[in-house]
């Protein structure tokens, strides 16, 4: 069976490679919206979760619109992603900077940066215009099913267009190379708005519910001094988008560690979601922000 799914894999990629822009952002839309058709899960998803998060505040009418255009948009930055594989400057067309000089700075000093992001339109694809400036960038992502996606994952983002990819699990060595990342300068992107259920969550206010949150970032900030940042690609028009990077963050540091982790992963919490609430269309609706139900102690 490896051999089938190793010969489609390498299939895939090598027709990505192969295809001119104007024929695979076409084709891969129209895939996208036939999947989106027969995909019933991820409507249904989207809807309870925009139900959570706006009661009857739109209609339902709106939440239909908003859960369809939100995957439709994802699904783009990720085809743009796929396609930037083999040609990180490609995503200069697409990408224009607000902040990128708070980047520099930390970097000129051989420091590293750690830059949070969500699913938040093209998040994945905006890494490659970071590249196409010359920059070293890793990602810590969750590892899709499977030993042979995981492995092939890593290797086709790692070996083209040299975006490396740091598994979140196992936890420890998720830790181990996410602080190697940083310590030897290079930006290291971490989603902040995924349900994570892992040991160390913290249930943090997210659209009024709470929400297990991951609070690797500012773990990984408070000890190795790297600036926080976070970063959001905003649609600027057909095609275009602005990066705007936020930051850095100032971090609370009363010497009450977890007092002060909580309020640290709120802070960025509160900051997705302002920008969710301003941009619904951007974000991954059908993600289970809230699959998690927190135990009574996890509150105090």
């Amino acid at each position: 069976m490896n051999v089938v799914y190793l010969f489609f894999f390498y299939l895939f990629l090598g027709l990505v490679r192969i295809l001119p822009a104007w024929i695979y952002f076409p084709l891969a839309r129209a895939g996208v919206r036939v999947f989106y058709v027969i995909n019933v899960k991820a409507e249904r998803y989207a809807l309870e979760t925009l139900d959570r998060a706006y009661g009857e505040a739109i209609t339902p009418a709106e939440k239909k619109r908003l859960a369809r255009v939100s995957f439709l948009n994802l699904a783009d930055g990720l085809a743009g992603f796929i396609f930037s594989f083999s040609r990180p400057a490609f995503s200069k067309r697409f990408f224009d900077f607000e902040g990128l000089e708070k980047v520099s700075p930390a970097v000129a000093q051989g420091k590293g940066v750690i830059i949070g992001v969500s699913h938040f339109g093209p998040f994945a694809w905006m890494m490659y215009r970071f590249i196409a400036e010359g920059y070293r960038v890793s990602v810590v992502a969750k590892p899709p099913r499977g030993e042979f996606l995981k492995k092939k994952f890593q290797e086709s983002a790692r070996h083209a267009g040299g975006l490396k990819v740091i598994l979140s699990t196992p936890v420890r060595a998720c830790v181990a190379e996410s602080l190697r990342s940083i310590e030897s300068g290079e930006l290291l992107f971490m989603p902040l708005d995924q349900n994570y259920g892992a040991a160390g969550r913290l249930f943090v206010n997210f659209f009024g519910y709470p929400a297990a949150t991951a609070p690797g970032p500012v773990m990984y900030a408070a000890r190795t001094k790297a600036p926080l940042l976070m970063a959001f690609a905003l649609p600027e028009g057909k095609d275009k988008f602005k990066i705007v990077i936020e930051g850095p963050l100032g971090l609370v540091a009363t010497g009450d560690e977890r007092a002060d982790l909580a309020a640290n992963t709120q802070m960025f919490t509160a900051m997705v979601e302002r920008y969710v609430r301003q941009y619904p269309e951007q974000w991954s609706w059908m993600h289970r922000r809230w699959k998690c139900v927190p135990r009574e102690n996890e509150l105090k």
